[in-house]
Formats: C-alpha cells, sequence, structure tokens
C-alpha cells in the first residue's frame, strides 16, 4: 500500500509542474483557469488509480514501467490539452509553432 502511495505521488509531480508552467507562461485564460485545472487534476488522478489497479496485476517489471511512462506522458499531454487560451491561439499550437517555426 505505501508503495502504490508513493508511485501514485511521483507520477503527479510531472503533471501539476506541467500546470504550474502553463499558469506562469500562457496567463491569458479568462476564467477558464478556475475550472480547468480542478478539472485537469481530476482526470488525472482518477487516470492513475485506475492505472495503480491494472498494473498491481501485472509480474513483469518492464511493463509496468512502461505503462507508466506512457500514463505520465499523457497526463502531461491532457494538461496542455485541456488548458484555456482566451484570444491566442492553444497552448499546443503555441508549442508547436515555437518548436518547429
Amino acid at each position: 500500500m505505501k508503495k502504490s502511495v508513493t508511485i501514485f505521488f511521483l507520477a503527479m509531480i510531472p503533471s501539476i509542474a506541467t500546470m504550474f508552467l502553463l499558469v506562469e507562461f500562457f496567463p491569458y485564460t479568462g476564467l477558464g483557469r478556475i475550472v480547468s485545472i480542478p478539472v485537469t487534476l481530476f482526470l488525472n488522478i482518477t487516470f492513475f488509480i485506475l492505472l495503480l489497479n491494472f498494473t498491481r496485476n501485472l509480474k513483469s517489471r518492464a511493463f509496468k514501467c512502461l505503462f507508466w511512462i506512457a500514463a505520465i506522458l499523457l497526463s502531461i499531454l491532457l494538461a496542455v490539452v485541456v488548458y484555456p487560451q482566451e484570444y491566442l491561439p492553444s497552448v499546443l499550437s503555441q508549442l508547436w509553432d515555437l518548436i518547429f517555426s
């Protein structure tokens, strides 16, 4: 039980850090941030709890690690996609333009 709680909190760190960075670098959200941050946290918590239940029955450590890496990347992507912008393009398109332009 203690190991599962530790894994859960370690998996939540990248998502929460992403939300802090989004608040810092993309401030033009209007009131959408009031809704998007709790929704993102709820979805990530639910997703990680379901993943904990799923990976508990797996024997292979490699598959467990692979599932957790994929889940953390998906939680970061979810945080970026759900984050609103008031009048600018979405965060994902702004990041895409920043990286590839």
